[in-house]
């Protein structure tokens, strides 16, 4: 872990186990300057799948209280990290009923209303949903694209402003897959100011910066000048009985940048079945696809579940994207370039 110490690793992995990542200039205590931390009590949680169970004891032994269905938002009350009976730090929230529901059950989240951006124009800007889920209907004139679901977190390209019969604001987001365009309530989405941005670090070299990733233990850490100044669990590739997704091991230079994609798979993720849309600050290292991402439809962090790609917390990506090399400006759709920052996977 290069100068990670031991000391300052123990000291992060309570808080690493949970599923956060810290900016280790900060701090290396609990009270960690946090990215999209699982444990900060958000004061919303919305459920990722059907058959969530509460339980009255923060432990999956104990008796189920309620079982929750895929997009039930829950007030979150207190977050509590659990030495569990295999001696593994697990993260659960206590809910209103004074009930626990585990945190890979469930994606904080908060309800934040926006007053609608006057100014979008036709030129592109970057914005994201900022509450717990919000529909998004589809402009097909002939009924063939259904309407959709974007999720807390993710970010989409809008390319206007209009109004409804009831002079309701909605912006119209053009997804980058097949260019279809979709209307979603203004309110629901914050647009991006260019100064939010900007990179990261500027001033240090290419040479100066590396990420390192370490499969066994499910973390990354980011290196400047050799100083560690970012840490965060991940979720790497799977290996399953039918097929290794398995995330490739070796060095690596982050080459290719989107702060936005529609991703598809070939299982059901959730309401939108296999289609991922808006998928935040992807960073890619592989000619093959495999990248950083945030992930919005799991909370399960620590331990291998993607299809190969490095899955982070999506304020840990969006760091990920800021910091490293290539640059990209803020309303550039993308950016390839063979000259990124350093990606060393173990």
């Amino acid at each position: 872990m290069d100068n990670l110490s031991r000391r300052e690793f123990l000291k992060c992995s309570a808080l690493l186990s949970a599923g956060m990542a810290i900016d280790v200039r900060k701090d290396l205590s609990a009270n960690a300057l946090l990215y999209q931390s699982s444990a900060s009590t958000d004061k919303l949680g919305r459920v990722l799948s059907n058959g969530s169970n509460s339980f009255y004891q923060p432990k999956f032994s104990a008796n189920v209280n309620l079982t929750y269905q895929e997009n039930d938002v829950l007030s979150l009350q207190e977050a509590l990290i659990i030495n569990q009976e295999s001696n593994i730090k697990s993260l659960w929230y206590r809910l209103e009923d004074n009930s626990y529901l585990h945190s890979r059950e469930i994606q904080p989240v908060v309800n934040q209303l926006n007053a609608p951006n006057l100014e979008v124009g036709g030129s592109g800007r970057l914005a994201e949903v900022t509450v717990p889920f919000t529909d998004a209907w589809s402009s097909s004139s002939n009924g063939k694209k259904p309407n959709q679901i974007f999720y807390f977190g993710t970010v989409h390209w809008v390319y206007g402003l209009g109004q409804d019969e009831e002079k309701n604001y909605y912006y119209m987001v053009k997804e980058d897959r097949w260019s279809d365009l979709y209307y979603v309530d203004a309110s629901h989405m914050r647009i991006i100011s260019e100064e939010e941005l900007q990179p990261i670090s500027p001033l240090s070299s290419q040479d100066e910066k590396k990420i390192s990733i370490d499969l066994r233990q499910q973390l990354m850490i980011a290196y400047e000048n050799g100083e560690p100044v970012f840490i965060s669990p991940v979720a790497s590739g799977l290996l399953t009985g039918s097929a290794d997704m398995t995330t490739p091991t070796g060095s690596f230079v982050i080459n290719y940048k989107r702060p936005s994609r529609h991703m598809v798979h070939g299982e059901r993720f959730g309401a939108n079945g296999n289609e991922l849309f808006g998928v935040p600050w992807v960073s890619y290292f592989t000619d093959t696809g495999i990248a950083f991402h945030g992930t919005y439809w799991h909370n399960d962090f620590t331990r291998p579940r993607s299809h190969g790609c490095i899955n982070l917390p999506i304020q840990a990506a969006k760091w990920v994207y800021l910091w490293s090399y290539p640059a990209i400006s803020p309303r550039q759709e993308k950016h390839v370039s063979p000259y990124g920052t350093l990606v060393e996977i173990i």
